[in-house]
């Protein structure tokens, strides 16, 4: 999307250097767009990680239910179940927004 004319045209704007008051408002459009695509991408990438995020706390809170269980340590389990849960309210989220 990039357009060298805009950018040039930018870059004039940064400096402070003068430019058409239509070239302006091209600008100020472009650069709009530039910010409107960027926070779109900030956001998918947001998705994706909280999605990992939900998946690796599901993975450590069933390894620490299997793990409490094995040396009978009922403290761990019970911190495992409480993860699990939260894990599933995150997914539970992640899922009603899209």
């Amino acid at each position: 999307m990039k357009n060298k004319r805009l950018e040039i045209l930018s870059d004039e704007v940064r400096r402070g250097n003068p430019i058409g008051l239509n070239e302006a408002l091209e600008v100020v459009e472009y650069q709009n767009e530039i910010q409107k695509i960027r926070k779109e991408r900030t956001q998918r990438r947001l998705r994706v990680l909280k999605s990992m995020a939900a998946i690796v706390v599901t993975i450590v809170g069933t390894l620490a239910v299997v793990f409490g269980e094995l040396d009978d340590s009922p403290g761990l389990g019970g911190i495992g179940l409480i993860i699990i849960a939260s894990a599933m309210y995150l997914n539970a989220k992640l899922v009603n927004e899209k």
